[in-house]
């Protein structure tokens, strides 16, 4: 619980807050140690200066008091004795008559004041001073006066002098983590470059580089990051251009199989057919009812043929589907639809084909068309999807507004979504979606599998292409990597 909790509260934040959060904590335990230092320098002092106040004190009333008695006019000392004292700070004189009541010569201080400092700050800095009695006996005084330490206004003066320390303290502290937070933003600002670098390469944006900041060592880390990401770039390229290699050797052997297929097995089912029919018409003519039993044997080598005849075609669309790059790419897509929506009529499919051209070539119409057969596949099969939506879409991306037609970049946006059982996070990728994977990627492409909001699973696909901005020559636009 409390490593959860000291992960959420401290290692979960940025770096600066965490500076941040140091160096204010260090400047607050200086600050609290300051400050204790500052009340006890502030409670000697005060001391120091109460007891001087007393000596003065207790020295000029008795040279006050022998004055007067000496003059005979003691009887005139709680009347000449506050005049005499009014300059003394820091003390209260008070004369103790006969009767034991105590009279306070000088000024009162009990009256609360609004400079007054707080009580617990007076408590802290207040010395424990006893006080003193000065008691001169002559034939007219014969009671002591009394002399007590009054701290207050020195008090309130420390009290002062600690607010604006404090005050200035704050002042400085907010100055400090301000011109901080800058500092470090500018110094931390490209470690959040890397790290958004290092995100593009997780993405497959091999193609980042870094600006080297003018810190020594994070240029360094920079340069390193740039050294990667051109090393996993130029790997990429190969990697691309090694995958086209394979596909084209891969698509060769599809395409000779095919033929194989065609001109060996085609012309081999048909003579079986014609044969079979042949043998059917002579069993007519053989007498004794042996025809029956012959016309039974041929029809069912006859279904045995077409179911064969059925498989060939079958297996052809799926090695070679149709004449690529020369005939209508949305025809293909639609006649692949409609062969899922035969075999799995209980899978709804939809597909929406907007601004397509007739072609982009036989490398990209493959891919396309591949992704839209291996994403169905996997729907219907894995997913038990019940629904299935296709969106095929050509995006412009038009780069200027001249009156001469430009080649210009476009990106085929491929969507496909199910509402089958979707697909963990965590769950890698299988065979089939790695190499569609792996096909987008070699034409420069992207390819991300997710989760729908519900339930389901989202393929979405996008090539980039090259094309005319002339829309009269859509059939002769060409495809191919960018």
């Amino acid at each position: 619980m409390l490593q959860k909790l000291a992960q959420t509260l401290w290692y979960d934040r940025p770096v600066r807050t965490q500076l941040l959060v140091a160096v204010g904590a260090i400047n607050l335990l200086a600050g609290m140690i300051a400050a204790g230092v500052s009340v006890l320098n502030t409670r000697t002092a005060t001391r120091v200066e109460i007891e001087a106040s007393l000596e003065v004190a207790q020295r000029f009333v008795a040279a006050t008091i022998n004055e007067l008695s000496a003059r005979g006019r003691g009887d005139q000392l709680q009347q000449e004795l506050p005049l005499q004292l009014k300059h003394l700070r820091h003390v209260r004189i008070m004369f103790m008559e006969s009767a034991g009541q105590i009279n306070v010569l000088s000024q009162e201080l009990d009256k609360a004041d609004a400079s007054d400092p707080p009580a617990w700050f007076a408590d802290l800095v207040r010395p424990q001073l006893p006080g003193r009695a000065v008691r001169v006996v002559t034939s007219d005084i014969s009671n002591p006066v009394i002399i007590v330490g009054e701290p207050r206004d020195e008090i309130a003066e420390a009290w002062r002098d600690f607010s604006w320390l404090v005050l200035v303290w704050l002042s400085l502290e907010v100055l400090i983590l301000a011109v901080l937070y800058i500092v470090l933003g500018r110094v931390l600002d490209p470690l959040a470059h890397l790290s958004k670098g290092m995100h593009n390469l997780e993405d497959g944006l091999y193609a980042t580089r870094l600006t080297p900041p003018k810190v020594k060592e994070l240029a360094r880390i920079t340069n390193r990051f740039n050294t990667l990401a051109s090393a996993l770039d130029t790997a990429r390229d190969e990697n691309s251009r090694l995958y086209r290699q394979l596909i084209s050797v891969q698509e060769g052997e599809r395409r000779e199989i095919a033929t194989e297929l065609h001109d060996e097995a085609g012309p081999c089912l048909f003579g079986i057919t014609a044969n079979a029919s042949s043998i059917h018409k002579l069993a007519e003519q053989v007498p004794n009812g042996g025809a029956s039993e012959i016309s039974r044997r041929v029809g069912e080598i006859l279904t045995i043929a077409e179911r064969l005849k059925l498989m060939n075609r079958a297996l052809l669309k799926k090695l070679r589907p149709g004449p690529l790059g020369k005939v209508n790419l949305s025809e293909l897509i639609d006649e692949l639809i409609v062969g899922f929506q035969a075999r799995h009529p209980d899978t709804h499919i939809v597909a929406n084909l907007n601004g397509l051209a007739v072609s982009y070539g036989e490398p990209i119409d493959l891919t396309l068309y591949r992704c839209i057969q291996e994403g169905i596949t996997n729907a219907i099969r894995h997913g038990k999807a019940r629904n299935v939506t296709l969106d095929l879409v050509e995006k412009p991306e038009r780069r200027g507004n001249g009156a001469k037609p430009k080649p210009q970049r476009t990106r085929l946006t491929l969507t496909l979504t199910d509402d089958g059982k979707g697909i963990a996070s965590s769950t890698p990728k299988g065979f089939g979606l790695t190499i569609m994977t792996e096909r987008v990627r070699s034409h420069g492409g992207t390819c991300e599998v997710s989760s729908g909001r519900a339930k389901g699973t989202i393929i979405q696909v996008e090539i980039p292409v090259q094309r005319s901005v002339d829309r009269s020559r859509e059939p002769e636009r060409v495809g191919g990597n960018p």
